[in-house]
């Protein structure tokens, strides 16, 4: 067992604690080391006792390094103006002297993580979790996300050059990694919640057809077609998720009269979706985005079928195998694909082919045990 692991992260964790997304060892995988320092670059206070789970056995100390508007407003962002603010993560690592550094994303958390690689040699891990180009030429993304994601460039670029590891929790993020100059970017699947997780055992259907639809209500990623997919058929849609879309979607079901079959839940806990979903027929999804959605990682760990849209330029990697059904984003696409899984075969062909794939790709215990190894080689080195 290692000693000490400094992970530093954007989030605000007492965010992550009320939607009930903690995940057992997330921050320490494997249970490698003996105590975890959580450094967040927000002022965020979270229970210290509900995040323990995301440690393991290790002994958990959090540290706050607050960023904020008057940073923004006063360095741009820009790493040499940035080193002050940076010292006090740098004098943390001289304190607590980690084995390793963790950074979740390479913004202003993978700056500092940077500058203790530089000054401190301490190795550093970097794991992405999202595509920031794509985000940035995305027309309809607001213009805050638009300004951050323009700031955030060169803090992008500064932590990648001197990251030792560089992980990606998708496919679509390969591309991004090895132009910003990562020579040996690995796709490596987030850890996701596994213990309310149940495999589908049967497939016959008690009418109407059940369709569960999980995700942020926003134009890029909304239920829109599905819904008009829906008309005249014996389905019911469970939609779960909140967004700038909510009012819309519902509006669109009332006039289409469809209230009575669509149920729209605006947020549940992880564990209460996860010990659900497989009562479910298909898992239907919505998005332009390039990566990946969690829930359908969850979904097919659990076999549910899975109907998707084909996004307009380059496809999502993972779905190039074939264990989901691709449709055409337009209402006659996702009817198509209703209709398709009104047949309990084939349901059951591609849930079971869904299933098949998670299992030899994201299966959290695998999962789990690549970011173990990742974690033991950098500090054995």
């Amino acid at each position: 067992m290692q000693e000490t692991l400094l992970v530093i992260i954007t989030d605000r964790l007492s965010h992550i604690i009320a939607k009930g997304e903690l995940i057992d060892r997330y921050y320490n995988p494997g249970g490698l080391f003996k105590h975890v320092h959580i450094l967040m670059t927000n002022d965020d206070k979270p229970d210290i006792e509900a995040l323990q789970r995301t440690v393991g056995d290790a002994k958990l100390t959090l540290h706050n390094l607050p960023s904020g508007m008057s940073l923004l407003a006063k360095t741009l962002w820009r790493p040499f103006l940035l080193k002050k603010w940076a010292e006090q993560g740098i004098e943390l690592a001289k304190e607590i002297k980690p084995q390793l550094v963790r950074c979740y994303g390479n913004f202003l958390n993978g700056y500092i993580g940077a500058r203790i690689r530089e000054e401190l040699n301490i190795p550093l891990f970097v794991s992405l979790h999202t595509q920031p180009d794509a985000t940035r030429s995305r027309t309809e993304v607001g213009f805050k996300t638009q300004v951050f994601y323009h700031l955030s460039k060169a803090l992008e670029k500064y932590t990648l050059k001197y990251a030792d590891k560089v992980s990606c929790v998708y496919g679509s993020i390969v591309d991004y990694a090895r132009n910003r100059g990562v020579k040996n970017p690995i796709t490596a699947y987030n850890v996701i919640n596994s213990g309310p997780l149940s495999r589908k055992q049967s497939y016959c259907s008690k009418s109407p057809l059940q369709i569960l639809y999980v995700g942020r209500l926003i134009p890029a990623k909304n239920p829109e077609n599905i819904i008009k997919g829906m008309q005249g058929k014996n389905v019911e849609l469970t939609i779960v998720g909140s967004g700038t879309k909510e009012i819309e979607m519902k509006k669109l079901s009332s006039t289409l009269g469809l209230n009575d079959k669509i149920h729209f839940i605006p947020a549940l806990t992880n564990d209460e979706l996860c010990r659900t979903m497989h009562e479910y027929d298909i898992f239907a999804g919505h998005s332009q985005y390039s990566e990946l959605p969690k829930t359908v990682l969850e979904a097919s760990l659990c076999g549910l079928p899975i109907l998707v849209n084909s996004r307009k330029g380059k496809a999502v990697p993972e779905y190039k195998n074939g264990w989901a059904m691709l449709v055409d984003d337009s209402p006659e696409g996702y009817s198509k694909g209703i209709d398709f899984f009104s047949n309990e075969d084939n349901r059951k062909k591609f849930g079971e082919m869904a299933a098949k794939y998670a299992d030899s790709h994201w299966n959290p215990n695998h999962a789990e045990s690549v970011f173990t190894e990742i974690h033991r080689t950098l500090t054995n080195s």
